[in-house]
């Protein structure tokens, strides 16, 4: 038994004709007979004494009729309650460092307003160990971040990109015409950075380390406006995403030896219910 019969069977015991049902239904007569048909040879009796082109309810009918209109009514209802709730879905927390938002947004935010315009999407400037801490506590349903942080196997990560970190200067550097270039010859150049916390300093101060090199940090900044217009306008270097470098030509990128390579991906919580929106949105953005 289907809603599509029942509802055809109602209206042919409303109008007890199979032309003006048909016509009723947008459907041809022969869809109508054969519904009518299924149901009465699925339980085995007959819905309608047939005279004609008239049909009338028989007993079995009348009472089949009457459950048929309230399983109807009740389907609708469902329906209605489902669309209704669909309407106050929660909104989709989404956390990005300020860095990755440079180079993602907003063409992302408009990607995923254009897939999904249903969405109420709520942004979060946070950096990558802050926005993994949140998605763990729930607060954040995903996040865009560097994934080179020992907190991410706490998270379910898919790699969407790869990132060098290059040193970066104004084009009157004294360095910028340098191809490549060892951290040891940073050690005594000053140098503006990211914020202490952020996954990308804390790659730095182990390579710096690693390297025997204790680096002139001038300036940690939470702002990359600051960063950038720093090396425009003093003799100071920093390390910034290559991608970063696109909307920057008046910046020079220096390679790095060996190479700083960062992993860059979408996280979730591990066992975490996810709705059904939710989870077309992190499979949207897997395959950014």
């Amino acid at each position: 038994m289907k809603l599509t019969q029942l509802e055809y069977f109602c209206v042919a015991a409303r109008y007890h004709n199979i032309t003006k049902t048909a016509k009723e239904l947008f459907v041809t007569q022969p869809s109508v007979s054969n519904s009518i048909k299924s149901l009465e040879e699925e339980f085995g009796v007959n819905l309608f004494y047939r005279h004609n082109n008239k049909l009338t309810l028989t007993p079995e009918g009348e009472k089949f009729y009457k459950s048929a209109e309230e399983l109807l009514a009740h389907a609708d209802a469902v329906t209605s309650e489902f669309y209704e709730l669909r309407k106050q879905v929660t909104p989709i927390r989404i956390g990005i460092p300020p860095m990755l938002g440079t180079i993602y947004l907003p063409d992302m935010y408009l990607s995923l307003r254009e897939e999904f315009p249903e969405v109420d999407f709520r942004l979060y400037e946070y950096g990558s160990i802050k926005a993994c801490e949140l998605v763990l506590d729930e607060k954040l349903d995903l996040a865009i971040v560097n994934a080179e942080q020992t907190a991410i196997d706490k998270c379910n990560l898919h790699v969407i990109d790869t990132e060098d970190l290059l040193f970066c200067v104004s084009k009157d550097h004294p360095l910028a015409n340098q191809s490549t270039m060892l951290l040891t010859m940073l050690a005594e150049e000053p140098l503006i950075l990211f914020n202490t916390d952020s996954v990308q300093v804390m790659t730095l101060t182990r390579q710096f380390k690693a390297a025997g090199v204790n680096p002139h940090v001038i300036l940690n900044t939470s702002q990359v406006t600051t960063l950038i217009n720093m090396i425009k306008s003093e003799r100071i270097g920093s390390f910034l995403y290559r991608s970063m470098l696109e909307d920057h030509p008046d910046l020079v990128g220096i390679q790095v030896f060996p190479s700083i390579e960062q992993r860059i991906g979408v996280i979730w919580r591990k066992g975490k219910y996810q709705n059904a929106m939710t989870e077309k949105v992190i499979n949207y953005l897997k395959k950014y």
